[in-house]
């Protein structure tokens, strides 16, 4: 784990591209602790801080091939550089480090950009390859690792962070009003594009290079659902098992570093760790889980029964309304870009309490993604079975009576929100309806919310789901189950679940690592009909099966409970003050973004106890704070969080 800058820099690595560079990786110093290098390579200037886990003695980047011809960074890492490293070694490469990142550039510079298909990891890489005059900025297939760019003035600039490329003098500094208006629904900023006009993120499974002038993007994987020949559950579930131990073994065996496992008290967690402390036999692996005081959020009881089963060294970190705050009022400010989900919080905290034990956990993401686990994508499968029997008004007038029958709670996802939340997407397209029933803002309320000042511009540019649309073309004869997921996929896992986790980690320059993403893992789960995956009206039902023999019955079949913030409660006290002073309408009125008196109705209907409008708070929150920081600080000064974690 890492971070890295680089510039193109026609000045042969004269003042100031040094004092540049120093300033763009100033920015991202919290990813890596374990120390920082920089140089000029024919055209272009790299600089990169590490977190290391291989070879770190001999590993430093920006690393340059043996030949000379190719100088790469690498955010990440790559799984099966072993396997890679003996390939090498078999055709008569003599290599100098223990390093993933020279055996990735020493492939590159034999296979080119066909090394990607080869590789297995969590990776963002950027290099110049001299021969060609090429510089190439790549991604991995799941988007784990965040890359932008941004056109200058000497050619290209990128980041591992915005916050450092906004720190390059040519780097554009105007947010774009149309990014605003999609992560105002979709909760993020989703590549490619970002909060900034004219900076880019590199789409997860693409690269793009930069040659001559002109700039490529090439996608070189995308998801597929793709069923093949119907295949018997127990022969699915032992190769299910068979991909789903190899992947964590990867991750756990790649390094001599010791890993923790994020435990949450939910199946996949659980899943996860069983599998760690099967491969640690003898050692404990630390495991970590939050605890809170409010009993609708709290899963630590659960944490505790599988660490007890399992024989792991647990940890619980106890957290208050008042470490939510802290959070918000020392890092959001400074945040990379705006995130819209709150549980960013409480993952900053136990990750920030793991790095005291472990530079390196387990977690379970992607696995109600991959398997079916939402309880959205049953009600999607109950939708396509009722809407075969009543016509749409039918069902929305079904589910607000249900609604209504229902006893009301503020809890975490109670049911009767869920339901009112699905019928507001009820009309909509399969893979829209779980962005539309879970969106903050839904497109249509936009105008209302806007300053006119900036409405017509924010309501411009392609809607939210350009990029949906984008990623079913050519998939044909997708059930709408198999379409929500892609949806899923495309940008609530890739955009908000992974971004939330990359920040939450390497802010403290803790490397979160997730078996359920591995690349054979997805694509042989991907191959499998839905009904393996979710049986009946229940997901994750190759996991469950699986995980049968490793965990407690009470675990393997209890319902998800999700991870979240207790957000209502949080801005109606413990921020109650940076919201009025954030929100407040002469603010509003002097940056022209929002409408001061629709967003001053938001905030006193909630905190009024009128209605809860949290969720819609908590994006205006969480935009203000970094808007007012980019538009108050001088490219070279942007304000950054002081805390920067380093031993062990």
């Amino acid at each position: 784990m890492c971070g890295f800058v680089g510039f193109s820099d026609a000045d042969g690595g004269r003042a100031p591209a040094p004092d540049t560079a120093r300033r763009m990786l100033a920015a991202v110093a919290h990813r890596g602790p374990d120390g920082s290098s920089w140089c000029h390579h024919r055209g272009v200037t790299f600089a990169h801080c590490a977190l290391t886990f291989v070879d770190p003695d001999r590993a430093r980047q920006p690393l340059r091939s043996a030949g000379g011809a190719t100088v790469l960074v690498l955010n990440g890492e790559i799984y099966n550089h072993a396997e890679l490293r003996r390939e090498l070694r078999a055709e008569g490469v003599r290599l100098r480090t223990g390093s993933d990142t020279e055996v990735l550039v020493e492939l590159y510079e034999r296979r080119g950009m066909a090394v990607l298909e080869r590789l297995r990891g969590m990776y963002a890489f950027a290099l110049h390859d001299a021969r060609t005059a090429t510089t190439v900025l790549a991604r991995d297939p799941m988007g784990k690792k965040p890359l932008y760019y941004t056109r200058v003035p000497d050619g290209l600039a990128f980041a591992s962070e915005l916050t450092a490329l906004l720190r390059h003098p040519g780097t554009p500094r105007t947010p774009d009003p149309a990014a605003l208006a999609r992560y105002l629904t979709l909760q993020a900023f989703c590549a490619p594009g970002s909060a900034v006009a004219g900076v880019h993120k590199v789409r997860p499974g693409h690269y793009v290079t930069f040659s001559g002038g002109a700039l490529t993007e090439v996608e070189f994987w995308r998801p597929r659902l793709d069923p093949g020949p119907r295949v018997p559950l127990r022969q699915a579930a032992a190769r299910f098992e068979e991909l789903f131990r190899a992947a964590v073994a990867r991750r756990v065996r790649s390094t001599e570093r010791r890993l923790g496992v994020l435990l949450s008290g939910g199946l996949d967690s659980s899943a996860v760790a069983a599998v760690a402390q099967q491969l640690s036999p003898g050692r404990p692996v630390p495991t970590f889980s939050a605890g809170f005081a409010d009993r609708d959020f709290d899963e630590s009881g659960h944490a505790r029964a599988v660490a007890r089963h399992l024989g792991t060294e647990h940890h619980t970190v106890r957290i208050t309304g008042r470490d939510l705050a802290d959070v918000v009022e020392a890092e959001y400010a400074a945040a990379d870009e705006p995130l819209a989900d709150p549980s960013l919080l409480p993952t900053r905290i136990v990750c920030r309490a793991a790095r005291q034990q472990v530079r390196g956990v387990l977690s379970g993401d992607g696995a109600d993604e991959l398997l079916l686990g939402y309880r959205y994508f049953q009600a999607e499968r109950a939708i396509e079975t009722l809407l075969r029997l009543m016509p749409t008004h039918r069902l929305e007038s079904l589910l607000r009576a249900l609604v209504r029958a229902l006893p009301a709670r503020s809890g975490n996802l109670p049911l009767s929100a869920a339901l009112r939340l699905l019928a507001r997407g009820l009309r909509a397209a399969p893979e829209h309806r779980f962005y539309l029933s879970t969106a903050p803002f839904q497109p249509g309320e936009l105008t209302a919310l806007l300053h006119p000042d900036a409405r017509a511009a924010a309501l411009s540019g392609p809607g939210p789901f350009a990029e949906i649309s984008r990623l079913l073309d050519g998939q044909d004869g997708l059930t709408g189950v198999q379409r929500s997921q892609l949806a899923v996929f495309a940008h609530f896992l890739r955009d908000v679940i992974l971004t939330k986790t990359d920040r939450g980690g390497m802010r403290g320059a803790l490397e979160v690592r997730s078996p359920f993403l591995d690349l054979d893992l997805v694509e042989y789960v991907n191959s499998l009909p839905t009904a393996l995956k979710l049986r009946r009206l229940t997901g994750k039902h190759l996991l469950r099966r699986v995980a049968a023999d490793w965990l407690p019955k009470d675990i393997v079949h209890r319902t998800k409970l999700g991870f979240r913030a207790p957000l209502a409660a949080l801005l109606r006290e413990e921020l109650r003050p940076l919201l009025l002073d954030t929100l407040a309408p002469s603010a509003l009125r002097r940056d022209g973004l929002f409408d001061a008196q629709a967003v001053r109705r938001l905030t006193d209907d909630h905190l009024r106890g009128g209605h809860d409008t949290s969720r819609k708070l908590w994006a205006l929150l969480a935009y203000q704070l970094w808007y007012r920081n980019l538009t108050s600080s001088s490219p070279a000064h942007l304000a950054l969080p002081e805390e920067t974690h380093r031993a062990p």
